[in-house]
């Protein structure tokens, strides 16, 4: 795997005055700006004249830029290896949720208000994972450093989380270990690939919280055939978009001059339909905007029964 090493000092640069943000929060400038340090770093790492041979090549091929899942891999891998409660740029996107540093264990704590997640959480996530009957099998797509997961172990029987960083993974293991969870794991994942034969049809519930927000859409539709693969028949999905017409979705999307996946890739509830429907899925329950809440204002919630 490609090392890449996160300038710290560049990335306060980018999140001076207000333009920090997360993968949930806040203005353009903070994973944007991540993204752009680390291309300029990959490029610093290569031959001129072989840069200047791409560059000449570029300009007779019709795809050139790598696969969203592979700049979504590389970008979360460098945010995984620099972040630390105590560094400046961290503590800046903590303190535009109103968090302080040393309420930050998780990566991912800094991108949201507690109370905004938590309500969400309690009202789409909580009431599908446990039945009468039992506790019950459950996936997460794009764990991240675990946030979401800590929270989703104690009401589980079993919880697989899956993500294309292995950074990502490597944080969310060793926090979920501290934590004495011991029914959790972690499986690395390409995202230009199925899922291991091994979970299919294996989960009664998937979530992806947070994730989506940063696929374009053709990364979209692969990771929602793979989340149909892994569900039982009948089984449910819980899924969040960044919505373009919430009015907090269409603030921030004002804000980008072009999507990069330290940004938001912003869709409308019929895309998502559409998505939907031609992966296997039907509509069970979509959210409408709600003011004061940084995702229901922002955001699309969906869930979704496998078809």
């Amino acid at each position: 795997m490609e090392a890449v090493e996160l300038q710290t000092a560049d990335v306060n640069d980018g999140l001076e005055d207000g333009q920090g943000q997360g993968q949930g929060q806040g203005p353009p400038g903070g994973l944007e700006q991540v993204e752009a340090m680390l291309v300029a770093e990959s490029e610093g790492r290569q031959n001129p004249m072989v840069l200047e041979l791409l560059k000449d090549l570029q300009k007779c091929a019709v795809y050139t830029d790598a696969p969203n899942h592979e700049t979504n891999r590389k970008l979360w891998d460098a945010y995984a290896q620099s972040w630390s409660s105590d560094v400046a740029w961290v503590q800046r996107m903590s303190g535009h949720v109103s968090r302080e540093a040393a309420a930050l264990k998780f990566v991912g704590d800094e991108w949201s208000d507690v109370e905004s997640l938590d309500a969400v959480l309690s009202d789409w996530l909580y009431p599908h994972l446990e039945d009468e009957q039992k506790l019950k099998t459950v996936a997460e797509v794009g764990s991240g450093g675990g946030r979401i997961a800590a929270r989703v172990a104690p009401k589980v029987e079993r919880l697989v989380c899956f993500d294309v960083s292995e950074g990502m993974l490597a944080r969310a293991s060793s926090r979920i270990a501290e934590l004495g969870h011991r029914h959790v794991e972690f499986q690395l994942v390409h995202g230009g690939a199925p899922y291991p034969e091994e979970y299919h049809t294996f989960f009664d519930f998937v979530y992806s919280f947070d994730v989506f927000v940063h696929m374009d859409l053709h990364q979209m539709r692969q990771t929602l055939h793979c989340v149909r693969a892994i569900l039982r028949p009948g089984g449910l999905c819980f899924i969040s978009f960044a919505n373009l017409l919430a009015p907090d979705g269409w603030q921030r999307f004002a804000k980008q001059q072009k999507y990069s996946v330290g940004g938001f890739y912003f869709v409308s509830p019929d895309i998502v339909r559409c998505l939907l429907t031609h992966a296997g899925f039907s509509l069970v329950r979509m959210s409408k905007p709600q003011a004061g809440n940084t995702y229901l204002n922002r955001d699309l919630l969906v869930l979704a029964r496998k078809a």
